[in-house]
Parts: C-alpha cells; sequence; structure tokens
C-alpha cells in the first residue's frame, strides 16, 4: 500500500514526538536521589526490601538509594526523616512507627518540594501515597483455610480463635486481625473470636500471653500471630504447654497462622507434626520494586505528592500454606525472593 508524504512526515513526527516524551521522563528520575526507610535492617525481610530497592533503583532509573535503618525504634526513624530534608534526597519512601512526631519533618520536607510517600500506614494527615501490602486477602483465605481443616479433624470442637498482635494499629486491624475473623466466621459462623491481644512488646511478649491464655481458656484452637517474630514466641510457648502438634497432617491442639514467611518458618509450615501451618508471604523483592516505582511516580509528577484523604497503592501478597502451596513452590518463593 502507497503511504503519501503528507501522511508519512505526519506518522514521523507523531513517533518521534512519543520517543522524545518518553526519553524526558527516563530523563525526569535520572540521577536522582532517594531515601528508602525500613523500620529495622536485621529482619530478613527488610534486608531483601533494601538489597532489591538499591539495584531496582539504579537499573531503572538511574537513581541512587541510599538505605535508612529504622533499628525497631521510632525515634530513630523520625531522626532519619530530619536527614532526608538536610541531606539533598529528591525524594524518599518512608517506613515509620510514629507518624505524628514524623509529621513536622515530612511537612519540612514537602515544603522544599523533596517528593515523600509512605510505606505500611498513611502518615497522619500529610495526604503523601501510601504503598501497602495486600494482607486483608491472605488473612482471610488464612482464617478460611484454618477453620476448614479444624473442622474436618474436630467436627465437634466449636472453634475458639484469638489473634496477637497490635489491637490499637489501624492497618494491621484492617489488614490481618478484621479480615482472618471474617475469614474464620465465613466458615463457621459460630466461631468464638477472643480477639487481639497486645502483644507489641515482641517475642517473650507472645510467649508469655499463650502461656497465660491457654492454662486459663485450653479449649483456644486457632492463633494468628501476626508477625514472625511474634510467632517464635508463640511456638515457644505452646512447646511450653505441650501442644504446638500435629499427628501427620491432622491438628491435634490447634492451628496456628504467621505473617512473613522466612526459610524458619518454612521447616515449620511444611512439618506434618507442627502446628504452624499458614503464613502471609511478603514478597521483598516486589514489594521494594512497588515502593521505588511510586516514589519516583511522585518525582516525575504522574502521582500528586499529596492528597486527601491519601491515596493508597497495594502490592501482592501470598498465601504459603501447608494445603494449598506445594512445598516446592513455597522453596521456589522463597529463593526468589530472599536469594539462596
Amino acid at each position: 500500500m502507497k503511504i503519501g508524504k503528507k501522511r508519512f512526515l505526519t506518522g514521523l513526527l507523531v513517533s518521534s514526538l512519543i520517543v522524545a516524551a518518553t526519553g524526558a521522563t527516563t530523563a525526569q528520575a535520572a540521577g536522582k536521589r532517594v531515601a528508602f526507610f525500613v523500620s529495622d535492617l536485621s529482619n530478613v525481610f527488610h534486608q531483601s526490601q533494601a538489597v532489591e530497592a538499591k539495584r531496582y533503583g539504579k537499573e531503572k532509573y538511574d537513581a541512587e538509594v541510599v538505605v535508612f535503618d529504622g533499628k525497631a525504634d521510632s525515634a530513630v526513624m523520625t531522626q532519619n526523616v530530619d536527614q532526608v530534608a538536610a541531606g539533598a534526597f529528591d525524594g524518599a519512601s518512608l517506613h515509620i512507627w510514629d507518624a505524628e512526631a514524623a509529621k513536622p519533618g515530612v511537612k519540612e520536607a514537602l515544603g522544599e518540594k523533596i517528593a515523600m510517600t509512605s510505606f505500611f500506614s498513611p502518615l497522619a494527615d500529610t495526604g503523601i501515597p501510601t504503598a501497602r501490602s495486600d494482607e486483608a486477602g491472605v488473612s482471610f483465605e488464612m482464617g478460611a483455610q484454618m477453620a476448614k481443616a479444624w473442622k474436618k479433624a474436630h467436627p465437634n470442637k466449636p472453634i475458639v480463635m484469638v489473634q496477637l498482635g497490635w489491637p490499637n494499629h489501624t492497618e494491621v486491624n484492617s489488614g490481618r486481625t478484621a479480615p482472618f475473623a471474617k475469614g474464620v466466621l465465613s466458615v463457621d459462623p459460630k466461631a468464638e473470636n477472643l480477639g487481639a491481644l497486645d502483644s507489641s512488646k515482641g517475642q517473650e511478649a507472645a510467649k508469655q500471653i499463650i502461656v497465660d491464655l491457654l492454662t486459663q481458656r485450653p479449649e483456644v484452637n486457632l492463633i494468628y500471630s501476626e508477625a514472625s517474630n511474634l510467632t517464635v514466641g508463640t511456638m515457644a510457648g505452646l512447646s511450653q504447654l505441650g501442644r504446638g502438634r500435629f499427628d501427620n497432617g491432622k491438628p491435634l491442639t490447634e492451628i496456628v497462622a504467621s505473617v512473613d514467611f522466612d526459610s524458619v518458618e518454612f521447616d515449620l509450615v511444611y512439618d506434618p507434626n507442627s502446628s504452624l501451618k499458614v503464613s502471609m508471604g511478603l514478597p521483598p523483592v516486589e514489594t521494594a520494586r512497588g515502593r521505588i516505582d511510586l516514589i519516583m511516580d511522585v518525582i516525575k509528577g504522574s502521582v500528586a505528592a499529596n492528597a486527601s484523604p491519601a491515596k493508597e497503592f497495594f502490592y501482592k501478597a501470598y498465601t504459603v500454606s501447608y494445603w494449598s502451596m506445594p512445598k516446592d513452590t513455597a522453596k521456589t518463593w522463597l529463593a526468589d525472593q530472599f536469594g539462596g
């Protein structure tokens, strides 16, 4: 088919404009300096996130990504925010525990046209975009699977569930506590829910809570331990009581769910004699890429610097389950996300 000269030149001009626009967008992100916050760099999830953020930021955007370790201390995280405003950064992807304490530093940075985003929780009323893992669907699925497995093994023993975590934390409640209970109740509407018990003091607190609770209420049989460090304490408490046991895939005493699936939990989830049987897989590689893409979109202007309410962007989480994810698939997932 013959193309007229005028039509050819018009098409060439349009193509040139598209290429130029794409180049301009890439150039906007190139050479930028971005702060990437993690709450605790001793955690393997955050270690993998940090490594991937640096690699991905450089490869895709030619950006320098500088990792800030919050050291599991809200005061350190707040101090790190102050360093962003003073450190010649173009943007920062924050992970903050005390939003109100960090808010003045965030507002100062926004005033200096530094792009800011938050990870996991919206940051007070700053309105900056928030990156979150899509946890609610996984929590619901884990609750439903656990309820089905318990009822199949013990049809005449009523379900009594409990959660160990942060009862006053909005995002933990919306992503973990509430949807887990809904998942259980979707299978057994008569299940008793003891609610979320405050385990914010960590592993040893979780252990003592489990020991005290199950001494008073031995009929508890579904436990959602809402972070991997809490699960270490939960399983230790169960062991101390002679519980935490399955018999070749059949629950004897209870079923436990966790969050932050890793190589330690892999051994327990796929042990047919352990009561830890499901865990939320939060993918550090995909999460890091999502966080970097979001802060770069803000820098480029394709996502607004702030909004009311803050706009949330969700990234995939995984249901790692003895019943629904083959062991080899879980092993491959771990290798892809954490290396090894």
